[in-house]
């Protein structure tokens, strides 16, 4: 049952989901600026460039936001107005991350300047299409990118995005498990020493939805699914699909909420440190494994276990005299 796996998850929690590992995690950069829209500007860039290794991610986002505040003073105000300027192109000439190139990331940046212009954030334009009653997020994230399908095709005369754009617009309807959108709305939809809750009830950034009571709420968030927290909740029972996808998503937040009903997603933070920090190498490993505090219920651990058990009640079979 999910909820035996509460005190294996809050050790887990105690120990990593802390500000002393900010460096391994793009929220990182997030946190460094104080205002709520610059907040915003950065999370969605550093969301959608996590992945690949932690350097070149961390090298990335930095790099676009050396570039940005140069050339604008703020990530604030790269979205407001930056984004449209003619030398915006020359801004990130040269920006590379992997499959992505500068120009991608400025139309994602003048995607989220239209949201902003007529919602006054992407978190009001996403919680524009919650109701309090759903279940999670995924027809709100499906509404928004789909009206950003539409504004990128109305502004290239009907060109669809190039196939690296699309890769940072796929939505839970293509079946994707969007693990850089939920990451970003964890961030947005809980509060605490890591996740800043600026999608929230209450927030600066949903003023212009006019209903104060308006917003994310915990219970409504999913699981990030990436390579190694996808694994780790196959070897607890969380999920048994293989696939990485939004059916996977699911599956794990509802075992999830089968351990802390409001806030299922609170251990994502401490389970992909497991994987980032290489304390869990998809295999036994003596020495390692036995220190994880999820080393009770992983079944990779198992057959450790046997073996230390059998070894024991040999031990105590009494030799004849």
């Amino acid at each position: 049952m999910p909820s035996a796996l509460t005190p294996f998850l809050e050790s887990v929690h105690a120990r990593y989901h802390r500000l002393d590992w900010v460096g391994s995690d793009p929220i990182e950069f997030v946190l460094k600026f104080k205002d709520p829209w610059d907040q915003e500007a950065v999370a969605l860039v550093a969301a959608q460039l996590a992945y690949g290794n932690v350097k070149q991610i961390r090298r990335a986002i930095a790099d676009w936001v050396e570039r940005v505040e140069r050339a604008s003073g703020s990530p604030a105000e790269w979205v407001r107005s930056g984004v449209w300027t003619p030398a915006a192109h020359h801004a990130l000439d040269g920006f590379v991350h992997r499959l992505h190139r500068g120009g991608e990331i400025l139309e994602l940046s003048r995607l989220q300047s239209r949201s902003w212009s007529t919602w006054g954030s992407i978190g009001a334009h996403l919680v524009s299409g919650l109701e309090p009653e759903d279940e999670d997020f995924g027809r709100a994230l499906d509404a928004l990118l789909d009206q950003w399908q539409h504004w990128y095709r109305e502004g290239s005369g009907g060109n669809k995005p190039s196939r690296s754009l699309q890769h940072l617009l796929s939505a839970p309807a293509q079946g994707s498990c969007c693990k850089r959108w939920c990451m970003l709305i964890r961030w947005m939809g809980r509060r605490d020493d890591l996740d800043p809750g600026l999608w929230m009830a209450g927030s600066p950034l949903l003023s212009k939805l006019g209903d104060r009571s308006r917003g994310l709420a915990p219970g409504q968030l999913i699981m990030p699914l990436d390579t190694h927290v996808g694994r780790i909740c196959r070897y607890l029972g969380l999920t048994r699909r293989k696939t990485l996808n939004w059916k996977a998503a699911l599956e794990v937040t509802r075992s999830l909420k089968g351990v802390h009903p409001l806030d299922p997603v609170r251990y994502d933070f401490a389970l992909a440190r497991l994987g980032i920090l290489d304390l869990c190498r998809n295999r036994y490993v003596e020495g390692i494994c036995e220190k994880c505090g999820l080393f009770g219920p992983c079944r990779v651990g198992r057959p450790a276990r046997r073996g230390r058990h059998r070894q024991a009640g040999r031990a105590t079979v009494r030799q004849p005299s």
